[in-house]
């Protein structure tokens, strides 16, 4: 028997997250959960991020002159893998619960292989579909339009009439 398998869409960046599913006609999409993540510290400036100025150091050579010291880490880039470290608890917590069946990620490339490694292996064993695209601020009926040519045979797999 086919029947609409549970399969959740993340459309995410690295400081918004949706989260949807198909209807259950197949020709919308629909949020999952209460609202969306957001991020606003991931879309800041890093002088935005931290209040304190860099630290100065002196010259490696004997003139006397002053250096501000670089960061080890780009504040802004912390505060995206922080995102995606919160994302990636979230679809843990839903796929311990059995809230979907299947995963379709749609995230910009860098942020896809970041969350990727993030990722149980529990959660990775379903994702079906990763779509390197940022679709973060398309409508629901855009997104449908964007991904409906990947999405055609994810929609609907093959299932026992029991589970």
């Amino acid at each position: 028997m086919i029947k609409p398998s549970n399969t959740w869409i993340v459309v995410a960046d690295g400081a918004r997250g949706r989260f949807f599913k198909a209807s259950d006609d197949m020709k919308t999409l629909v949020s999952v959960g209460k609202a969306d993540m957001v991020s606003p510290e991931s879309r800041q400036q890093p002088r935005e991020l931290k209040s304190d100025k860099p630290g100065r150091s002196y010259s490696s050579s004997r003139n006397g002159a002053r250096h501000a010291l670089e960061p080890p880490h780009g504040y802004q880039k912390l505060e995206k893998h922080r995102f995606m470290a919160d994302l990636a608890d979230i679809l843990e917590a839903a796929c311990t619960k059995e809230e979907f069946d299947d995963l379709v990620l749609v995230l910009p490339r860098r942020s896809l292989g970041e969350l990727r490694g993030l990722l149980s292996k529990k959660v990775q064993k379903r994702v079906r579909r990763e779509i390197a695209k940022d679709l973060t601020n398309e409508t629901a009926a855009a997104l449908l339009q964007h991904l409906a040519p990947h999405l055609r045979s994810t929609f609907l797999t093959v299932r026992p009439s029991g589970v």
